[in-house]
């Protein structure tokens, strides 16, 4: 009996310190919480990508960043998406004209990543089209190296899985990313003031 108590004991320890870790010391619940957690208290740096852009040559993420030091939200779809990618491209299309119409276009772009390799260039350009996207404001692009695509979302901390239908089922936020290449912070996508507010203090 006291052998198996023992072990009972044992056992509940081990789940109790397992459960410590995956919520941060019992501060969150879920795996995205830790995520943007852990991201608020030590930014990220992201790593060197090089993106395709409709009508443009390969850059490296960093140097379209640094170009012209306004910080990017940053976010991730694929363009077939008909779930969360659309209510995110929705909250987007909103965040756009707000830039606009505030006059903040000087300091702070959005930036839309594609992880889905299908998507080609020309997709990108006729999403984009779709979502009447300012160019100067609202940028698309992809990570033609599957080697370099996998770090950047396993940096920051995306998720994708297959789904049935040619679809993925992934996680979606916001992601406050510093000119110097910095994941700073990670909002919910049903917050784009909250995300607004957040990059434009990353502008100070």
């Amino acid at each position: 009996m006291t052998r198996t108590l023992a072990l009972v004991g044992c056992m509940a320890a081990l789940a109790g310190a397992a459960l410590w870790q995956a919520t941060m010391g019992f501060r969150v619940v879920a795996t995205e919480e830790g995520r943007r957690l852990a991201v608020a208290e030590a930014p990220l740096a992201l790593p060197r990508v090089d993106l395709a852009l409709p009508g443009a040559t390969k850059v490296p993420l960093p140097s379209l960043l640094a170009g012209d030091r306004r910080p990017a939200i940053v976010t991730f779809f694929y363009a077939r998406c008909n779930a969360v990618c659309s209510v995110q491209g929705t909250e987007l299309q909103q965040m756009q004209r707000e830039i606009l119409a505030r006059g903040l276009q000087d300091k702070l772009r959005l930036l839309t990543i594609s992880f889905d390799p299908r998507d080609s260039l020309d997709d990108l350009a006729h999403y984009a089209a779709r979502m009447r996207a300012a160019p100067a404001v609202w940028q698309f692009a992809a990570v033609p190296d599957a080697a370099q695509r996998q770090a950047l979302l396993d940096q920051v901390g995306i998720i994708v899985l297959p789904a049935e239908m040619g679809e993925f089922q992934h996680n979606a936020a916001f992601h406050i990313v510093t000119p110097d290449g910095r994941l700073a912070q990670v909002v919910d996508y049903e917050q784009p003031e909250a995300a607004l507010a957040a990059a434009l203090e990353a502008t100070r």
